[in-house]
């Protein structure tokens, strides 16, 4: 369950890395200003989105180890409403690109994968 934390922690590290260097950019570069305003709303989105799923992961876990007997919800909704947000926002105003935003909500879900696998590497060592 440690480990669920740690590599919460690194994508954050990772992806706020990122999300600083498009910030930079989005600086310097005024052409590419609409793909990365998108990048950064989906990184942002997409940031929520890995914190708010690991917490949900912890209480499934914490219920499972307790042994109750009740129902549990993933939050899927809320999820889907997050995303369902960033794209509105993405439609609503131009200077924000549709595609950079959808890609941009995937990367923080796609670091997990890179940063559990070394973590994983790590602990074994």
């Amino acid at each position: 369950m440690d480990d669920l934390g740690s590599i919460v922690t690194a994508v954050f590290r990772i992806t706020f890395l990122l999300l600083s260097a498009l910030l930079f950019g989005w600086a310097v570069l005024p052409e590419y200003r609409p793909l990365l305003a998108g990048f950064i709303l989906g990184f942002a989105v997409g940031l929520i989105y890995v914190r708010y799923l690991s917490l949900k992961v912890r209480q499934l876990v914490q219920l499972v180890v307790s042994q109750e007997q009740r129902r549990f919800n993933f939050g899927f909704v809320t999820r889907i409403c997050l995303v369902f947000l960033a794209v509105m926002v993405a439609v609503k105003f131009e200077q924000v690109s549709l595609m950079a935003v959808l890609l941009g909500l995937f990367i923080p879900q796609l670091l997990t994968i890179p940063v559990s696998i070394v973590i994983g590497i790590r602990n074994k060592a």
